[in-house]
């Protein structure tokens, strides 16, 4: 595995080099795409990205004997997985939880293949996981279930048995279009669907946030898509839910990958013209380097798949899908304290937010030592959007005043702070695919058919983890699947 970060003076000062080499008479070997178009190699592909999805995707290919070049935008690999030190600590400004290995399969396999170590979340004990914040309370999840106000209590509760009648009504979660009412349901959004239950106040915003965090605001949500992922958990104990993350950060994960590729991944060379012809494709990037290959695979995030210009150009429904599929927007801010002042209250640091902003916050750092630990505060839905122009340090004393009504007193052992929101990303624009009303009858599973031999991967494309690193890995091994059986 080569990574190259191929900046343009890199680019520059390379061709100079070969140059001077050639008219000293010396043979000299860059590991560049020079002239990648004289590969004899019988079999390539070229991968755009270097997220979960393009990295299983590359990882495959090569294991059936492909010779793979991995294109990508950043100046770093990993997408929407990113992980960032914070003193002797790290935290995840992306994707972070990963669900029981009965769950979150294909992760769990290649943490296990390339031995990345996995750490349960929480703690153990006598410490609560979290609490709820509700009127202004900070309540036990523990209190709330046994002596929290009863209307609030019963009616949170009737939210999730209505949420099981929904998930009841879809036969298969891969295939949501077969239920009968599929059309009405993905008509209608969620926000009209919570009012109906006339829920108690406090319980309607829980309910709310709830559907906020966990995909976008509840008035751009499909309610079909709502029914799919309650169908996907139905039967999926609590205990196999966000149960791990990475010991050493979702960096281990990506960084593993990498280490098991052989072919190299370039760095800052995003794709802007993707042409197919004759089973030949051929790619220009931003550095106007050129690259062809057998096939490729698409794993950029649909909110910026449009930067790519294709010829000929792709079926309009699918450039009008990646145009217009609702993306959740999300933002972290990771908050590093001296004190896990959160222990103090006998809790975990989990904490689901009913009329904050910051809708959810959880500790990073249960398994890395220390007194203190990051908080990490997660806005979503409006309340991520209206502070898109924001700069960092707003953002951030906002989050701080949240936690510390949360938790009076705790801004005194504040040391630092990062932001992150996707929305801003330049390569993103947005969280992760969370399908608005009518969208699931237009476009569901239009991703995962190629355009010829132009395949795509992402989150995106899967039918059953939508929005997760599962999800990612699942769509890189289901398009390597499919481009073997071309039997090139």
């Amino acid at each position: 595995m080569n990574i190259w970060k191929m900046d343009f003076f890199r680019s520059t000062f390379t061709c100079i080099l070969l140059l001077l080499l050639s008219a000293c008479g010396d043979h000299y070997e860059a590991g560049l795409p020079v002239n990648p178009q004289t590969s004899n190699t019988e079999k390539t592909a070229i991968v755009v990205g270097a997220g979960l999805s393009g990295l299983s995707a590359a990882y495959e290919l090569e294991q059936l004997g492909f010779e793979v070049t991995v294109l990508e935008a950043r100046d770093r690999i990993g997408g929407r997985v990113a992980t960032v030190e914070m003193g002797q600590q790290t935290g995840e400004i992306g994707g972070e939880f990963i669900d029981g290995e009965a769950v979150h399969q294909q992760l769990h396999r290649y943490a296990h293949l390339f031995d990345v170590e996995l750490a349960d979340t929480g703690y153990e004990g006598s410490v609560q996981s979290g609490a709820y914040y509700v009127d202004g309370n900070l309540v036990g999840y523990d209190d709330f279930d046994e002596s929290y106000s009863a209307p609030i209590v019963t009616d949170y509760y009737r939210f999730y048995d209505e949420l099981g009648l929904l998930a009841d009504m879809v036969p298969d979660p891969e295939k949501p279009l077969l239920l009968a009412a599929a059309a009405e349901l993905d008509k209608r959004n969620v926000q009209s669907w919570i009012d109906e239950l006339q829920l108690h106040p406090s319980a309607k915003q829980l309910a709310e946030q709830f559907v906020r965090g966990e995909f976008d605001e509840p008035k751009d949500l499909s309610l079909l898509h709502l029914a799919q992922y309650a169908k996907v958990y139905e039967n999926v104990s609590d205990d196999d839910v966000e149960s791990f993350r990475f010991l050493k950060g979702g960096q281990a994960m990506t960084s593993a990958f990498a280490k098991n590729i052989s072919g190299d991944i370039l760095l800052n060379q995003a794709v802007t013209n993707i042409q197919q012809t004759d089973n030949k494709i051929t790619v220009k990037t931003v550095s106007d380097d050129t690259y062809t290959s057998n096939v490729i695979v698409v794993t950029v995030p649909l909110k910026v798949l449009n930067k790519i210009t294709f010829t000929p150009e792709l079926p309009s429904e699918l450039s009008q899908a990646a145009e217009n599929i609702n993306y959740g927007t999300h933002s972290k801010v990771l908050l590093r304290y001296s004190k896990r002042f959160w222990l103090e209250h006998n809790l975990g640091g989990d904490t689901v937010v009913a009329s904050l902003p910051t809708g959810w916050t959880w500790e990073t750092t249960e398994r890395q030592g220390g007194e203190g630990g990051i908080l990490i505060a997660y806005t979503s839905g409006d309340f991520s959007k209206m502070q898109q122009h924001w700069s960092d340090q707003q953002i951030i004393d906002t989050r701080l005043a949240e936690i510390e009504l949360m938790y009076p007193g705790s801004s005194q052992y504040f040391i630092e702070a990062k932001s992150q929101s996707w929305l801003n990303e330049q390569w993103t624009k947005g969280g992760f695919l969370a399908y608005g009303p009518g969208q699931m009858s237009a476009y569901w599973d239009l991703f995962k058919q190629p355009v010829g031999r132009i395949y795509f991967a992402g989150e995106h494309t899967d039918t059953l983890y939508l929005g997760y690193m599962e999800g990612a890995v699942r769509s890189g091994v289901r398009v390597a699947k499919q481009i073997s059986e071309l039997k090139l």
